[in-house]
């Protein structure tokens, strides 16, 4: 019972808590120490006893300073930025929240909690300190696991603290304002369209070493600096000469939600597999075309458009 009433007061403070306001409720083990202190006083006041007042003066002393300190604990603390990079499907990440303190004594057993379908964060996310005197630099980080390809934001996360005792939890709302982007899950499953660009001309590219020049070889590879510095003739060899732009897009044929998913999770796959190979690609989703290009800008754009297609 006092469990689900514990659990609606924590969902209506969730839904109403404002930003960077503090708010204190007992734990289950507060409201023990509570009521006996409350049977001790009576039991104390019916006797006459002095001791079991004098037992009850100091457990309830103890309860006062438990809030006290809970409270205190979190005080100062406020939320400055937050980073998350994006992030695969069932891939894990890192989130880093850069906070900043008002207080010189530091911030003790500090627990983060969200909600959030995309993402969430991993299991045995142990507590987190700021020792004393680390008023500029409180940054920490947390270990992340991509849900569901996506965009969303991180609107809300609470900070809390039952230190030093458990008796009170002391928690704290901070917005974010955090943009994230889940990637489909990259699997190797080669169950999209790939068609090579024939027709277009190929750039030599800039990697290339220096050989001697040769009869038959191309003029437009001289270096006519160098001959001009040396009055010798060299000429650039290609170290890995570039293939034809490939373009990828969705079968169309397939319309069921997982196979689609399927597909972006394997286009996601050789993206990154060109990407590495250094071979312009190119992206059509539907009324969406990407034209070839290869660069971490071009990679991030395409895998973009994949995290955010709706069918």
């Amino acid at each position: 019972m006092w469990i689900n009433f514990k659990n609606k007061i924590l969902k209506r403070i969730d839904s109403y808590g404002k930003s960077e306001r503090l708010y204190i409720i007992p734990t289950f083990d507060g409201l023990k120490l509570l009521a006996l202190n409350l049977i001790l006083l009576v039991i104390g006041l019916v006797y006459a006893n002095n001791y079991v007042l004098l037992f009850n003066f100091i457990l309830f002393c103890l309860f006062l300073g438990s809030m006290y300190y809970t409270h205190f604990n979190l005080q100062g603390l406020s939320l400055d930025s937050a980073h998350l990079a994006p992030i695969h499907m069932n891939n894990h990440g890192t989130l880093t929240l850069f906070f900043k303190s008002k207080s010189n004594l530091g911030h003790y057993f500090l627990n983060l909690k969200f909600n959030n379908s995309f993402f969430k964060l991993e299991e045995g996310v142990e507590p987190f300190s700021f020792e004393s005197g680390t008023k500029k630099a409180l940054s920490v980080d947390f270990s992340v696991l991509g849900l569901q390809r996506g965009e969303t934001f991180l609107t809300k996360i609470c900070i809390e603290t039952f230190f030093p005792f458990h008796l009170f939890k002391c928690f704290m709302y901070f917005n974010p304002r955090l943009s994230v982007v889940i990637y489909p899950e990259k699997l190797d499953l080669k169950n999209h369209i790939s068609e090579m660009l024939k027709d277009e001309k190929l750039d030599d590219g800039d990697d290339f070493m220096l050989d001697n020049f040769r009869v038959g070889d191309s003029l437009k590879h001289v270096l006519w600096k160098k001959l001009a510095q040396t009055n010798q003739w060299y000429s650039k060899k290609l170290i890995s000469p570039k293939v034809n732009p490939i373009v990828l897009s969705l079968d169309q044929k397939i319309s069921t939600p997982a196979l689609i998913e399927n597909q972006l999770s394997s286009l996601a796959f050789e993206l990154c597999v060109l990407h590495n190979e250094n071979i312009q690609y190119g992206l059509i989703l539907n009324n969406l075309y990407i034209p070839p290009g290869h660069s971490r800008v071009h990679l991030s754009r395409c895998l973009h458009a994949l995290a955010v297609y709706e069918y």
